[in-house]
């Protein structure tokens, strides 16, 4: 049964409609939020893992490796039911910093020039088969669906196809701060339409094929051969190996990167994705079996990667044929699109970026739109001429495998960067630039001619299974893949441990370090900013950028840090740097992000750190972490706090001062008798507080006195009275010390003994007036009475 040109226009014509369709409803705004922004929506998007090499790789590893066919999804789904480990942390940092690709990780964790550009080289190379396989996988399905068409001209067909949705929808903004929704709803829409049509295939081969449930019973217990092979025993080392590639494949492929990290602004998506997505691979994974063994009741001879459209071919059922077509379609596009989006930002940001920057005059914006639509182009001609190059003679299997090896590489590099302080730039350079020559070798031992063989390959028959050989390219056996696989990893690893430790790593890595690793709290200082404020930064990042672009990216730092214009703390101004350097890394890369925020707003030293920057960053990232915390070390959080809400709540004013006059704490009552907020002061130092402060914190921390009773400040008009205590914080082992400062406002006391007094005195007058009248009313007295009686001793006038 074959189809006519008009019945798969048409049939493409919708699929497309329909991608399209909503990707442009979500950027119009017509359909609701409350749909686009679903957290199942977002899972669904992470479905693009699941390509051509699910949809049809997987049918073909059932073949070949029976029930191993398995490990594709359960290597995946553990990477997310385990995001703890690898995913949770990379999530993290990259969320932190607005690191829009791998590249920008790697560049951001191993500090260096060309980092990010070698890691986007080599992924760019490693994908390419991957890219091609879906081609592949479309182009072939197309043909089998009506002889008469080129698989060459369907696979150019389907490249300008999928090239216009990723200009139109997935390179219409900038700065990867600012999300295509359109495409996170297009791919979710493309998971669901494969899940669909798998689900929907399987249902028809039970019911149809098989005539239901105990019919496919009874033909597996007539056919046991059919059941024997999910119990094609799969080397025990190799097994490992899969389930190694896969999980490394969902933790280190762009595509997958870039819908759960560059193209998602919802936080929670990893917590949901830990059962979404599992759900998701398994409802795949149960669809595998019942379609194949629905083709091997048919008699199919095709190879096995397109059982899935031969179903519907053999049994001349139209409608379960087109919507096989449609699935297979889905999940190569998806995959297709957003690698190439990823690799093309990657390049852009890292390779094209670092060799050739326009001048201010220049429209930035234009420039960087226009040249990330013309890597898109680039990348999918790439992909159509590697597309040309391998598959001859090559299964979709073989294609993954050989993608997947390339992208195990980054393994290491990864785990290091979340979990070991010392590794370093020399070290993931020199592991990765070791497991990729063993792959590369591998891959030059696939894609051998006749002369190459015979002169090397015939002392290497580990490399073919015997008897495969054909002129032209060949096809890897287990025991090739698992050996270039193992052997590049294992290279690779070893070199990153070695080189790693016996370097030394700079001061840049132990800061990136210190941001990356999961135990970590503090950061290294790396010191005092030339700039001395805002307007000082603004000046000298406009000689990079222009004026404008300078004073925009300043407005949004300052407006997400919510600080002022007149902002002037050292601590502050370090804070308002490195803002600077995650949001023009969402736009610029990494790479050119940090080295333009270094070469323009530098370091006057870098000394030893203040304690504030460290006590500072110990409590904003203890807040961060308080969610993750468990048993002691919440435990331990919670006595912190404890400690700290006493000192915060106390009624007596305490403030901290450490080197540098700087600032460390300050408490609320110390809020209320300054009128200074402490989120204005901390991390300043004491010449940024008013005079009269300034005057006496600076000459009573600076005296040797102890203890300084009624001490005199005016404020608001009036005088306060104030009785200032201090010690000293020993830092064992460190030999410096800090002063924490006690105010107690006596102004209150001092006035009610002065009224005390007040009325002493005036008890004492009343008490010594009382003493005279009482000694001149005596002899008054006795007069009076004298007086009284005079008239009667006589009664002469």
């Amino acid at each position: 049964m074959g189809f006519t040109l008009n019945q798969l226009f048409t049939t493409g014509l919708i699929y497309l409609t329909i991608l399209f369709g909503s990707a442009y409803a979500t950027e119009k705004g017509w359909l609701p939020r409350a749909m686009t922004h679903h957290p199942v929506t977002r899972i669904l998007s992470l479905g693009v893992f699941a390509g051509a090499i699910c949809f049809n790789g997987a049918l073909g590893l059932m073949s070949e490796y029976g029930s191993g066919f398995l490990l594709y999804f359960m290597g995946a789904s553990s990477a997310f039911i385990m995001s703890s480990v690898l995913l949770g942390p990379i999530s993290r940092i990259a969320v932190s910093h607005k690191l829009g690709s791998l590249a920008d990780f790697f560049a951001f964790r191993y500090p260096a020039p060309w980092v990010g550009g070698l890691v986007t080289v080599l992924m760019l190379i490693g994908l390419l088969p991957l890219i091609a396989l879906q081609i592949h996988a479309v182009s072939v399905t197309a043909h089998l669906l009506n002889q008469d068409l080129s698989e060459d001209g369907l696979a150019i067909v389907f490249c300008i196809t999928m090239t216009l949705f990723a200009i139109l929808f997935g390179a219409r903004h900038l700065s990867t701060r600012d999300k295509h929704q359109g495409l996170v709803v297009a791919i979710g829409l493309e998971s669901v339409i494969k899940l669909a049509a798998f689900m929907t295939l399987a249902w028809y081969t039970i019911n149809v094929v098989f005539d239901g449930w105990d019919g496919m019973n009874s033909w597996l217990i007539a056919n046991r051969e059919a059941v024997g092979r999910l119990q094609i025993p799969l080397n025990e080392n190799s097994s490992r190996t899969l389930l190694l590639l896969f999980f490394a494949s969902a933790v280190a492929l762009p595509h997958v990167y870039h819908m759960l990290l560059t193209e998602n602004d919802d936080v929670r998506l990893l917590r949901s994705a830990r059962w979404g997505f599992p759900l998701y691979m398994m409802l795949i994974s149960l669809c595998i079996p019942p379609v194949f063994w629905g083709a091997q009741k048919l008699g199919l001879t095709m190879p096995a990667e397109f059982y899935a459209i031969g179903i519907g071919l053999q049994t001349g059922e139209h409608g379960i044929t087109l919507f096989t077509f449609v699935g297979s379609l889905a999940a190569a596009s998806g995959v297709l699109i957003v690698s190439t989006l990823a690799l093309a930002s990657m390049t852009l940001n890292h390779v094209i970026l670092p060799l050739y920057q326009p001048n201010q005059a220049r429209d930035w914006a234009g420039f960087l739109l226009n040249s990330r639509r013309l890597l898109i182009i680039g990348i999918i001609l790439a992909s159509y001429g590697m597309y040309r190059f391998l598959t001859t003679d090559q299964t979709l299997t073989s294609l993954g495998i050989v993608a997947f090896v390339a992208v195990l590489q980054f393994l290491p590099g990864l785990i290091g960067a979340v979990y070991w302080r010392k590794a370093n730039m020399t070290g993931f350079l020199a592991g990765l630039i070791a497991g990729f020559a063993i792959w590369f070798g591998a891959l030059f031992y696939l894609l051998m001619n006749d002369i190459f063989y015979s002169s090397i390959l015939i002392s290497t028959p580990l490399l073919v299974e015997p008897g495969a050989y054909q002129p032209g390219l060949f096809e890897l056996s287990e025991q090739a893949w698992h050996v270039a696989a193992m052997t590049s990893f294992s290279l690779n690893l070893t070199a990153f441990l070695v080189f790693s430790y016996l370097s030394k790593p700079t001061l840049d890595e132990l800061r990136a370090a210190d941001e990356c690793l999961t135990n970590s709290f503090a950061r290294p200082f790396q010191g005092t900013l030339e700039a001395q404020s805002v307007a000082d930064i603004e000046d000298s990042l406009s000689r990079a950028l222009g004026q404008a672009v300078s004073s925009r990216e300043i407005s949004l730092a300052l407006a997400e840090l919510r600080f002022g214009e007149d902002e002037n703390r050292p601590y502050a101004l370090n804070q308002l740097r490195n803002q600077m350097e995650s949001n023009l890394s969402s736009t610029l890369g990494q790479t050119l992000a940090h080295n333009i925020i270094h070469q323009f707003v530098p370091y006057k030293s870098a000394p030893e750190a203040p304690r504030s920057e460290s006590l500072y960053t110990i409590e904003a990232r203890l807040e961060d972490f308080r969610s993750q915390l468990t048993g002691l070390a919440a435990e331990l959080d919670g006595l912190r706090r404890y400690h700290r809400q006493v000192l915060q709540d106390l009624p007596l004013a305490v403030c901290t001062i450490g080197e540098g006059m700087t600032v460390l704490t300050w408490n609320h009552a110390m809020e209320q008798l300054t009128g200074i907020p402490a989120e204005r002061i901390v991390g300043s130092t004491l010449i940024s507080l008013p005079e009269e402060w300034h005057w006496l914190l600076g000459n009573f921390t600076t005296s040797d006195d102890n203890h300084r009773i009624k001490a005199s400040v005016d404020l608001h008009g009036r005088q306060f009275l104030l009785n200032l205590h201090k010690a000293s914080i020993e830092h064992i082992p460190e030999t410096r010390s800090d002063t924490v400062i006690v105010i107690e406002d006596v102004t209150e006391a001092h006035l009610l003994e002065a009224q005390l007094l007040h009325n002493e005195r005036l008890a004492s007058i009343g008490q010594l007036a009382a003493g005279v009248a009482h000694e001149v009313g005596n002899p008054v007295t006795g007069i009076a009475c004298l007086a009284q009686n005079l008239k009667l001793d006589s009664d002469a006038p």
